[in-house]
C-alpha cells in the first residue's frame, strides 16, 4: 500500500511539474500561457476570462520534422521547454525534441499581438520543416481558412505569417477550429511538402525554417476590428501594404468596381473604351494580355503595332474617363503564342521545370521518325502514366506524344509530334539524354528555378510601369507552386512585383485567381472564369460563386462575383446579377465582345440598369436588411429613384428555372425507423420552398418527415435517386450534397431551437430558433441556412459549423432530426423534407 501511495504521489508531482506555467503574458486582449513542455494552456480573451483552447486536445507552440533515411519523419512535439532570456517584452525559449533537436524561439509582446520567431535550430541541416501549431480551439464561428482566423460569436484569434517562407491557415476541427503555419527547408531539393519523389526542385542555399516568424493575436470578432489589427501588424512588421488612391486595398472599393473583359487591340480600343463608359465600367481588361509569348512577354505587333508607347497612350486616354487598364498574365505559365518563346527556342533554357527522372533513347532517331523507344525504368514509366501531356526534350528538340506501350525493357511511344513548340527536328543518337518536361495547364511549361521565376517578374513589372497600367491580373497563380518550393515562389513573385511598383511610386490593384495567406496582403480582389454556360447567365457556376463570397467574407477580402459572359443577356438578367452583387457587397466582371453586344436588342436598357445600380451603391442606398434580401437568388427586385431623390427597392416576384425537371417524392422513398407511420406524410410543399431557383437538370423533395419527440431523435431511411451518369467532368462523382427544408406549421404547438439533422451519423447542427409558421432552408451549397417567414421572405441567415454531408446516388441513408422545444411541457411538431438535385457544376 505504501509503495502504491509513493507511485501515485510521484505521478501527481510529475503531472504538476508538466503543468507548471513557464510563460504567461498578454498582448492586447489576448492572454497566452504555456507550460514547461511547450504546451499552450491558454488563449484567453482577458475581457471575459474565456479560455478558447480546446479541451482534451494538446496544442504545442512549435512542432518539427526531420530528414530520416530517404524520407521525412512524423511531426515531433517538444519534450520540454526552458526560458533562456527574459525582459519586459521579449522571452527567449529553447524547446527540445527527440533526435537531439533543439529549437530556439523568441516571443515578443507587441502592441496588440505576439511576435514569435524561430531564431535558431540545431541541427538546422536535418530539419525538414516546422509547424507553428496546430493550435486547436473551441471556437465555432466562421473560420478564416486562408487568413488563419478562428472565431467565436464575440472573439477572434488569428495566426499570421510575417515572412514569405511561412504560410498556412485555419480549418474546422471537430467541435471547434484550428490554425497552423508551416515553414520548409529548401536546401535539399525536395519538392513542395517533401512527399513527391518524382518531382524536382533546385536546392536554395540558406532557405531554411530559421527566421520563420508569425503574429498571434486576438480581437473582437468584428470585421473592422480584425482589419484594423491586421493593418497595424502589416505596418509594424514591414509587410506588404498596397494602396490605391491612397487607400489600403482591403478597404478600397476600387478593386470591386465593375470590370469589362474584352479582346480589344490598338485598332478597336476606342470602341471598347466607349463601351466601358456606356456600361459604367471602371476597369478594362484584355484577356491573355498584350504579349506574343508567355515568358519574355514581347508585345505582339498584331495586337499593338505601336508597342508599349501605344498601350501607354491608350491608358492615358482611359484614365481621363476614370477607367483603368489591366495587365493580364497567367503568372509563370510559359509557352509560345503568336511568336516563338526564347526560353524554348532555338536553345531551350536549362532551367525549365522537368520531372526528376530522365530517360535514355534505346535507338537513334532520324528527323522524320514518328516514334521513339526509351529504356524502360519504373520511374520513367510512372511519369508517363501520370501525365496526359507527354513532352520530352532530346538535345534542342521538343517531341510530344500521347500513348505509350511497355514492351519488356523498352517503352514505345505512339505517333509523335516532332519539332513541338516551334523547335527544329533533328537526328538524335542512341543513348541520348532525354528530359521529361513538366507540361500542364494550358499546354505550357513552367520555370524550374526561383531565379527564372523572378525574371518573369522583372519583365511584367516593366510593362506595368512603362504602360502606366492600373490593374495586374495574376491568373493561374498556382503556376508558382511548380518550381517546387510550395507557396514560397508565389510569395516572392508577388513581393518583388509589389516592391518594384513601390520603388516607382506606382500604385496598383492586384487581381488573383487564388491566394495564400502571405499573398493575401497583395490581393485587392479575386476573379475567375466562367463555365457551365448552358444554364443561362444566371445559372453559370452559381453555387461556386456564392461559396466564394462566403470564403472572401470570412477572409476579409473585398468581394467579387467573378466573370459573366452576358453578351445576349436580357435587362432582367442584368438586374438580377446586380441585385445579387449588391447583396454581397461584391463587384462583378463582364466578358464581352463589342460586335456581339451591338446585336443585343436590350443594350440600352442594360446600360440604364447598370448605371442605376452602380449609382445607388455609390450612395450607400441599401440597409443591411435589404442586402440580406438581395442575397436571395430566387427573387427579382425593382430599383428606382423617387421624385424626391430617394431610392426605392421593391419586391417584384420569385422566379424558377423553367427547364428543371421536378421529380416526384416517390423518386426519394422515405420509411420510418422509430417514429411510426405517422412520421411520414405526403409532400405538402413544392420546390420553391428551397429558395433555390432550380438551376439543375432535375430536382425534388421527399415526403414530409414529421418529428414530434423533441430532443429524442426521430429517424427515417431515405433512398437517394440513382441518377444517370453525366458526361460533364464536374458530374463524374457519385456524391451529392445533403440539403433539406425544415418547417414548423402555423398550427405547431410551440417554437423550437437547436435543430440537429443527421445523415448516417454525421450531424448538421443548426443554432436557430423557429416559431410556428417559420421554416429554414439551405438554398445553396454553402454552410449557411436561411430562415423565412410565412410569406416566404428571408428573416435571418444562420452560419453552420462544419461542411454539408455528402451522400451517394442510389444509396439508402439513415436520416435523423431532433430539436429543443422552447416550452418544457410541449410536444413540438417539426417537418423535414430532404432535397435532391442532379446536374450542377460545383462539388465541394
Amino acid at each position: 500500500m505504501k509503495t502504491k501511495l509513493t507511485i501515485l504521489a510521484g505521478l501527481m508531482l510529475l503531472c504538476a511539474c508538466s503543468q507548471e506555467t513557464l510563460f504567461d503574458r498578454t498582448a492586447g486582449p489576448l492572454r497566452l500561457a504555456m507550460d514547461k513542455t511547450g504546451r499552450i494552456t491558454a488563449l484567453e480573451d482577458i475581457s471575459t476570462g474565456t479560455n478558447y483552447m480546446a479541451a482534451g486536445d494538446s496544442s504545442y507552440l512549435l512542432a518539427c520534422a526531420v530528414y530520416e533515411n530517404d524520407g521525412i519523419s512524423a511531426l515531433m512535439q517538444p519534450r520540454s521547454m526552458r526560458v533562456t532570456a527574459r525582459n519586459d517584452s521579449v522571452t527567449g525559449m529553447e524547446l527540445t525534441y527527440r533526435e537531439d533537436v533543439r529549437l530556439t524561439v523568441t516571443v515578443s509582446s507587441k502592441e496588440g499581438y505576439f511576435r514569435m520567431e524561430l531564431v535558431d535550430a540545431v541541427p538546422v541541416s536535418e530539419i525538414s520543416h516546422i509547424v507553428w501549431g496546430p493550435y486547436r480551439t473551441a471556437m465555432r464561428g466562421p473560420v478564416g481558412e486562408l487568413l488563419g482566423l478562428n472565431r467565436s460569436e464575440h472573439f477572434t484569434v488569428g495566426l499570421q505569417s510575417l515572412e514569405p517562407n511561412t504560410d498556412g491557415g485555419a480549418a474546422i476541427a471537430g467541435k471547434g477550429s484550428m490554425m497552423q503555419l508551416s515553414s520548409y527547408d529548401h536546401t535539399r531539393g525536395y519538392f513542395g511538402d517533401h512527399t513527391q519523389p518524382l518531382r524536382k526542385a533546385v536546392p536554395l542555399p540558406g532557405v531554411t525554417p530559421v527566421g520563420s516568424a508569425v503574429a498571434l493575436f486576438g480581437c473582437p470578432a468584428v470585421r473592422t476590428d480584425e482589419l484594423n489589427l491586421i493593418e497595424r501588424i502589416e505596418l509594424a512588421e514591414g509587410l506588404p501594404h498596397p494602396t490605391f488612391g491612397g487607400v489600403w486595398n482591403k478597404r478600397s472599393d476600387d478593386g470591386k468596381k465593375f470590370c469589362i473583359w474584352g479582346y480589344y487591340d490598338e485598332a478597336s480600343f476606342d470602341e471598347y473604351l466607349e463601351l466601358s463608359k456606356k456600361l459604367d465600367a471602371r476597369i478594362l481588361c484584355r484577356p491573355w494580355g498584350f504579349s506574343s509569348n508567355w515568358g519574355h512577354f514581347d508585345i505582339d505587333p498584331k495586337i499593338y503595332p505601336g508597342g508599349i508607347s501605344a498601350i501607354r497612350e491608350d491608358s492615358r486616354q482611359a484614365k481621363k474617363e476614370g477607367i483603368g487598364l489591366t495587365l493580364y498574365t497567367l503568372t509563370t505559365f510559359l509557352k509560345p503564342m503568336s511568336e516563338p518563346e526564347p526560353y524554348l527556342t532555338p536553345v531551350p533554357d536549362e532551367r525549365l521545370q522537368t520531372w526528376k527522372p530522365e530517360a535514355g533513347l534505346v535507338k537513334s532517331v532520324a528527323p522524320d521518325d514518328t516514334a521513339l523507344v526509351f529504356q524502360n525504368t519504373a520511374d520513367v514509366a510512372e511519369v508517363f502514366r501520370r501525365t496526359p501531356r507527354k513532352v520530352v526534350l532530346v538535345d534542342n528538340e521538343f517531341i510530344e506524344f500521347g500513348d505509350i506501350v511497355i514492351d519488356g525493357d523498352a517503352i514505345r511511344t505512339g505517333k509523335c509530334q516532332r519539332s513541338a513548340f516551334r523547335s527544329q527536328p533533328a537526328s538524335h543518337p542512341e543513348k541520348s539524354r532525354v528530359k521529361l518536361m513538366y507540361v500542364s495547364g494550358f499546354h505550357n511549361f513552367y520555370p524550374g528555378t526561383l531565379e527564372m521565376s523572378n525574371e518573369f517578374v522583372e519583365r511584367l513589372s516593366d510593362i506595368m510601369i512603362d504602360a502606366d497600367l492600373d490593374n495586374f491580373v495574376v491568373d493561374g497563380y498556382e503556376s508558382c507552386f511548380e518550381t517546387g518550393y510550395g507557396t514560397y515562389t508565389g510569395n516572392i513573385f508577388m513581393q518583388k512585383f509589389y516592391e518594384r511598383c513601390l520603388s516607382e511610386n506606382k500604385e496598383a490593384l492586384f487581381t488573383g485567381s487564388l491566394y495564400t495567406q502571405y499573398s493575401w496582403h497583395f490581393m485587392s480582389h479575386m476573379s475567375w472564369g466562367e463555365y457551365d454556360k448552358e444554364r443561362g447567365v444566371r445559372g453559370t457556376m452559381l453555387d461556386y460563386r456564392l461559396c466564394r463570397q462566403m470564403e472572401l467574407r470570412r477572409n476579409l477580402m473585398p468581394n467579387k462575383l467573378g466573370q459573366y459572359y452576358p453578351s445576349m443577356a436580357t435587362a432582367e438578367d442584368i438586374n438580377w446579377i446586380m441585385a445579387v452583387a449588391t447583396g454581397w457587397d461584391a463587384g462583378v466582371d463582364f466578358q464581352l465582345d463589342v460586335e456581339t453586344l451591338k446585336k443585343n436588342p436590350e443594350l440600352e436598357k442594360i446600360s440604364e440598369t447598370l448605371h442605376l445600380w452602380n449609382q445607388a451603391r455609390s450612395e450607400n442606398a441599401f440597409s443591411e436588411e435589404q442586402k440580406r434580401a438581395l442575397r436571395q437568388t430566387d427573387v427579382l427586385y425593382k430599383l428606382s429613384r423617387k421624385e424626391d431623390g430617394q431610392w426605392d427597392l421593391s419586391f417584384d416576384r420569385f422566379w424558377q428555372n423553367d427547364k428543371v425537371n421536378i421529380l416526384p417524392p416517390s423518386a426519394m422513398s422515405a420509411v420510418p425507423v422509430n417514429g411510426g407511420d405517422r412520421s411520414v406524410r405526403p409532400l405538402s410543399i413544392d420546390w420553391s420552398w428551397t429558395h433555390n431557383p432550380g438551376l439543375y437538370d432535375e430536382a425534388g423533395l421527399s415526403d414530409d418527415l414529421v418529428q414530434q419527440t423533441g430532443k429524442q431523435e426521430t429517424q427515417w431511411k431515405v433512398t437517394i435517386p440513382p441518377y444517370e451518369e453525366d458526361s460533364k467532368l464536374w458530374e463524374r462523382t457519385s456524391n451529392r450534397h445533403f440539403q433539406f427544408v425544415i418547417r414548423l406549421p402555423e398550427s405547431a404547438p410551440c417554437a423550437v431551437k437547436n435543430l440537429n439533422v443527421s445523415v448516417n451519423g454525421e450531424t448538421v447542427e443548426i443554432p436557430a430558433v423557429l416559431h410556428p409558421g417559420e421554416y429554414l432552408s439551405i438554398p445553396h451549397l454553402l454552410e449557411m441556412a436561411c430562415v423565412y417567414d410565412k410569406t416566404h421572405h428571408v428573416t435571418d441567415e444562420i452560419y453552420l459549423h462544419g461542411y454539408l454531408p455528402k451522400v451517394k446516388k442510389g444509396e439508402t441513408v439513415t436520416v435523423g432530426l431532433s430539436c429543443e422545444p422552447l416550452e418544457k411541457e410541449a410536444n413540438p411538431e417539426v417537418i423535414l423534407n430532404v432535397r435532391c438535385q442532379h446536374g450542377y457544376y460545383y462539388h465541394r
